[in-house]
């Protein structure tokens, strides 16, 4: 592409990130971000193929604007971190619902492998977890405990212990996509497989109730957590991988911004399900109507705010 034909291609974009830096206080941080990642993008490519040329100059002097007031500005207020969870994260989940409800297929795919490969051959729990870990669980089983497992160990050590655990798995879904988005559906799939082998190895034991309710108390925010995650390393990954017409690192930047987002955001659902899971899941006496109540609210929260909210929100901003 000629210095000319960028130039003209990109004029209008830069006039208006201009226009945004001149009412930079109507924007907000996520709004200003993305301008910001933009004109970074363009300036490595200007520095690329047409370096030492005014519009590097202009470039740079358009991102060091962007940088003084993003980077100078007061410390991000309360009202700001509320903007973030109440629109600017339900809108990232609009925008990326086809990569959920992708990633989510994915997941019914695996539960689907898992069942079948339970039903087919007895063997296969033991096989995909681990012999320690079957053992420990047939001898809950024997013992009338088939849900011991989750009150194995101190509530603190293991909440800390789960939720470090379960927020690493989360990055790591999303980070994956760097390597290949191929890898990151694999790891969605083999959570699915993991759940519908745990759900019908019980239910062939008689305890497919407990099954269905003991892991869904903290699985209801934990599972679609690791589901928007592996969205979000997917999305990564085809930015990264298949830029469209426009640059490789213009598409990585632009999908990693929607991707980081929602990643992050699911870090919070990650801390409560782990406290639900070191702290009252191990309650199996509790009367099952509380169980199923605190797994209905996990649900449909859920489903509220990563399919609902942003399905309302993103009519209302294309109506």
């Amino acid at each position: 592409m000629t210095e000319g034909r960028f130039i003209s291609k990109n004029k209008y974009q830069w006039d208006r990130y201009q226009n945004m830096l001149d009412g930079w206080k109507l924007y907000s941080p996520n709004e200003l971000g993305q301008a910001y990642l933009s004109v970074c993008s363009d300036l490595a490519y200007a520095q690329s193929h047409y370096p030492e040329t005014q519009v590097c100059k202009d470039l740079n002097a358009l991102a060091l604007q962007f940088h003084h007031i993003l980077y100078r500005r007061q410390p991000q207020r309360w009202t700001e971190l509320l903007h973030f969870f109440k629109h600017t994260v339900p809108m990232s989940f609009y925008r990326s619902r086809h990569f959920l409800m992708f990633s989510l297929g994915l997941f019914l795919i695996g539960w689907g492998i898992g069942v079948m490969s339970q039903c087919l051959d007895t063997g296969y729990f033991e096989a995909f977890f681990s012999g320690a870990y079957y053992q420990e669980t047939m001898n809950n089983i024997k013992s009338g405990n088939p849900m011991g497992i989750y009150g194995s160990e101190g509530e603190v050590e293991m909440y800390f212990k789960i939720t470090t655990n379960n927020m690493f798995v989360g990055l790591h879904y999303f980070v994956s996509g760097l390597l290949t988005p191929f890898y990151t559906i694999y790891m969605a799939i083999t959570t699915g497989t993991m759940m519908g082998c745990f759900t019908t190895f019980f239910a062939q034991n008689g305890y497919l109730t407990d099954a269905l309710i003991a892991p869904n108390e903290h699985g209801s925010l934990e599972l679609p957590a690791a589901i928007v995650c592996s969205a979000a390393g997917m999305q990564l990954g085809m930015g990264w991988f298949f830029p469209g017409k426009l640059t490789r690192l213009k598409a990585l930047m632009q999908s990693a911004q929607e991707a980081l987002t929602m990643a992050l955001a699911m870090m919070p659902f990650f801390m409560i399900a782990g406290f639900i899971e070191s702290f009252i899941t191990r309650h199996q006496e509790w009367p099952m109507a509380v169980r199923i109540l605190l797994m209905v609210a996990g649900l449909t929260f859920s489903v509220y705010y990563i399919i609902l909210l942003p399905r309302q929100l993103g009519k209302k901003d294309n109506g």
